[in-house]
């Protein structure tokens, strides 16, 4: 890692070495909590995701809980479809959770994560956190196991607006620091579109999807409806790691699977929609954030499109519906965003691919992964300049989402 290495920072260290930097962290997320669908239609209700305990549970590490969701208890750490995610573990006492932390999330962090922090139960003791890690606005996100909870276009719906409730209620605290994306239901033209009334109704930043809609790419004419009325809210679309693509789920027989195949790949899935089928020349106000994908899959997505773009364009005789332009020029068109981890050892490269205003710094918190101190990381690098370290930490987030 240019910057020297993913270590422990103390609070005392974090603030320092942030002293005179600003930070709008790009994708944070509030944790899966029962509280987030207590809002859900009677209909539905009965069908909600529900704590389970494992009981043969000696050899299943942390994740001898899980959550009960169409007939499938999500996370699981093997077999077909494994992958991390919270649990109830996280934030149900009954569960094994502390209220008061230490919080089961301190991957380089030294303080306590309470329950009320991580799913944003109590909005003044994640703003608490943020103070220690010296972060002035963040952006927050589902969990990704609202990437695949049902194929049903209704309980999908359901869910999703639900959890934007939860999270425009409880942001509402502090509207200036704690900003959220709400989850657009895309299976159910109308929903989606009442979804996306509602959302900024609500207050809602952005909007987020994952990488598929099930086996379908985000431009399916199917979701045209809603991406017309999309097109007119003027909120960036932000799309998010996650086991969106069910195919995939089969090839993957553990979590090491699921962070390399199931879950990172639908990010050049979503690529190819969004640039190779026309989006942003159908939208041309429409910007994109890939986030928590890492970076580095951007080099090879734009090298491999552009190539077979001349290929198609001298075999083939018609070429509609191919992208009108070359795919360099969209990736540098100034409407696409990646969020980079902060030890990405090409990351000047994916800046002078993309230019130095579209990368994006996140944290991931309160994701025990080793990214909560991404902030300070970046500072420790040596190959960016001051300039850069300054928009990756705030500018370009704000470029995103607009000032806070």
């Amino acid at each position: 890692m240019a910057g020297g290495g993913v270590r422990t920072i103390s609070k005392e260290e974090s603030l320092v070495t942030l002293q005179g930097y600003r930070v709008f962290d790009a994708d944070a997320h509030g944790i899966f909590s029962p509280r987030m669908w207590e809002g859900l239609p009677a209909e539905y209700a009965r069908r909600r995701p529900r704590p389970v305990r494992v009981g043969d549970a000696a050899d299943m590490g942390r994740y001898d809980t899980g959550w009960l969701i169409e007939g499938r208890m999500e996370p699981h750490p093997f077999g077909p479809g494994a992958q991390s995610a919270n649990t109830p573990r996280w934030v149900l006492e009954e569960f094994g959770a502390s209220p008061d932390g230490p919080g089961p999330a301190a991957g380089t962090i030294d303080f306590p994560i309470p329950i009320g922090s991580l799913d944003l139960s109590d909005p003044q003791a994640r703003l608490h956190n943020l103070d220690r890690m010296g972060i002035d606005t963040q952006m927050l996100f589902p969990s990704t196991l609202y990437a695949h909870m049902t194929s049903d276009p209704g309980f999908e719906a359901a869910l999703y607006r639900a959890y934007n409730r939860y999270m425009a209620r409880q942001c509402q605290f502090n509207p200036r620091r704690l900003k959220w994306a709400g989850l657009l239901p895309l299976r159910d033209p109308r929903q989606g579109c009442e979804a996306l009334e509602e959302m900024q109704a609500l207050g809602a930043t952005a909007a987020v999807v994952f990488g598929t809609v099930g086996e379908r790419l985000l431009s399916h004419r199917s979701f045209t409806p809603v991406w017309d009325e999309f097109a007119r809210t003027g909120l960036p679309l932000c799309i998010h790691m996650g086991m969106s693509y069910p195919p995939f789920e089969q090839l993957c027989e553990s979590i090491f699977d699921a962070n390399v195949i199931a879950k990172a790949l639908p990010a050049q899935l979503a690529f190819v929609a969004i640039v190779g089928h026309n989006m942003l020349d159908r939208y041309p106000d429409l910007n994109v954030a890939f986030l928590e994908f890492g970076a580095e899959w951007i080099l090879y997505a734009v090298g491999k499109m552009e190539h077979s773009l001349k290929v198609n364009k001298r075999r083939m005789p018609v070429t509609d519906g191919l992208p009108r332009r070359r795919i360099e020029e969209y990736a540098r068109s100034g409407r696409i965003f990646v969020s980079a981890e902060a030890d990405d050892a090409v990351l000047v490269q994916e800046m002078e691919l993309l230019g130095e205003d579209q990368i994006l710094c996140s944290s991931d918190f309160p994701h025990g992964e080793m990214r909560e101190n991404s902030h300070v990381q970046i500072l420790h690098r040596g190959d960016l300049s001051e300039r850069q370290k300054r928009k990756l930490l705030y500018d370009n987030s704000v470029r995103l989402f607009g000032e806070p």
